[in-house]
């Protein structure tokens, strides 16, 4: 059985003496003293769930699929600049153009250094040849005096020559070992040296590499199929590493950023379709995704980010822009909701939301004040979304405020479960 209010006004339930006095005495706290101890006539309602959907709205703006600033990289000053806002830019196109005349006299500089480098490469080489040259003749040298010193030997074993041609002969074996050793350190001091001078020319050739990097940069190209938003930066300026030239952006799709309440985040999912319109365009309508769910809530307005993403449609003067306001709606999915008539929020003396709820079906009883929730309101009407459940009796209509705790009586017109149970069965 669903919430039947009649329009009649409660006094319907009252006797005609009681009627003539409600008309003729104003309601509220200027009562007189015999009105205040009459029973509190109400009607009583039984709240229940209703299935509805209801359609989500929601404003944001629309902005690139991506912004880019496009910087310096190099310092100087600003030679050309080839796009003006408005303009569409391809990828690896030259947009600017930055003085390269230091650069060049640094790169022709570092360029006569790896020379110099490379020289004392090959000088080290050369003097390394040498050295084991000289290895080679003292090995040869060191081979001969030790057949030498061995035939003498003998010789002065058998008495044939003196005993000291034999000693000298032992002699320049040890000082052509020596002299050989001393020349196998040597070559390698050089092969260190060529180690070394390499390196150096290593070095200075990354050095080159630099220079030539940075003389690149002097030619300032767009990483993206983008549109010029902004520029900030005029041919003759002087410019240094970082400053921002121009900001680029993507329109290839079009986001748009919307704020939910958290209490909508259950209606709301992935790839779910959303219709977005524009006050731009106010005849068109377009179709998006919900592309992204921020996870992190605002802790203080409990406000989800969510990102709306749709195809840069055609629109009469090219395409959409960034700016734009868009209102975004989507229909939520059906569920039970408690709906109660406005006026059962007026009955209160306080300013918070407050329904009365009443227990039992005795003809009078107390009332009880209970907080609630609410929702949307629509042809008077209003959503609880806490605070009362299905099933429950609540005061739709009273003939003064009410309080907590006060003594009240059922008119004519009041539902109670156990009229609402047999119209059931």
């Amino acid at each position: 059985m669903g919430i039947l209010l009649a329009s009649l006004w409660l006094t319907m339930g009252c006797t005609p003496a009681e009627r003539d006095s409600a008309q003729a005495q104003p309601s509220g706290r200027g009562r007189s003293q015999e009105e205040g101890d009459r029973p509190i006539i109400v009607d009583v309602a039984i709240a229940e769930a209703q299935t509805r959907g209801r359609e989500l709205n929601y404003s944001g703006t629309t902005q690139p699929l991506q912004r880019v600033s496009l910087r310096a990289r190099s310092d100087g000053q600003l030679l050309n600049l080839n796009a003006d806002v408005g303009d569409p830019v391809f990828q690896g196109q030259i947009l600017a153009e930055v003085e390269d005349t230091l650069l060049l006299s640094e790169l022709a500089a570092s360029e006569s250094e790896v020379s110099v480098r490379q020289a004392e490469v090959e000088e080290a080489r050369n003097e390394s040849i040498e050295a084991q040259f000289r290895v080679a003749e003292l090995q040869a040298e060191l081979e001969q005096a030790q057949v030498d010193s061995r035939r003498l030997k003998d010789l002065a074993g058998e008495g044939a020559v003196p005993r000291r041609d034999a000693e000298l002969a032992q002699t320049r074996v040890r000082t052509l070992e020596q002299q050989l050793q001393s020349a196998q350190e040597q070559v390698r001091i050089r092969d260190r040296a060529i180690t070394s001078a390499q390196q150096r020319v290593g070095a200075q050739e990354a050095l080159v590499d630099g220079v030539r990097q940075r003389l690149s940069y002097t030619d300032v190209s767009s990483p993206l199929n983008a549109v010029v938003l902004e520029r900030l930066l005029e041919p003759g300026d002087i410019v240094q590493t970082g400053d921002i030239i121009l900001e680029l952006g993507d329109f290839s799709e079009v986001e748009v950023r919307i704020e939910i309440p958290d209490r909508d985040r259950s209606q709301i999912s992935l790839g779910q379709s959303v219709d977005v319109r524009l006050d731009a365009f106010p005849n068109q309508a377009f179709s998006g995704q919900v592309s992204r769910i921020f996870p992190n809530a605002d802790p203080v307005a409990r406000l989800i980010p969510v990102q709306i993403t749709l195809r840069n449609p055609q629109v009469p003067d090219g395409q959409l822009g960034g700016g734009l306001l868009a209102r975004v709606s989507l229909n939520s999915s059906s569920q039970q909701v408690v709906m109660v008539p406005a006026q059962a929020l007026e009955l209160s003396t306080s300013d918070s939301d407050t329904i009365f709820i009443v227990e039992g079906n005795d003809n009078e009883t107390t009332v009880s004040a209970r907080p609630v929730e609410l929702g949307e309101q629509e042809d008077g009407q209003v959503e609880i979304l806490s605070g009362l459940a299905p099933g429950e009796q609540f005061i739709v209509r009273s003939d003064r405020p009410l309080q907590d705790g006060q003594t009240v009586r059922r008119s004519v017109l009041s539902e109670n479960n156990s009229e609402n149970n047999s119209d059931n069965n």
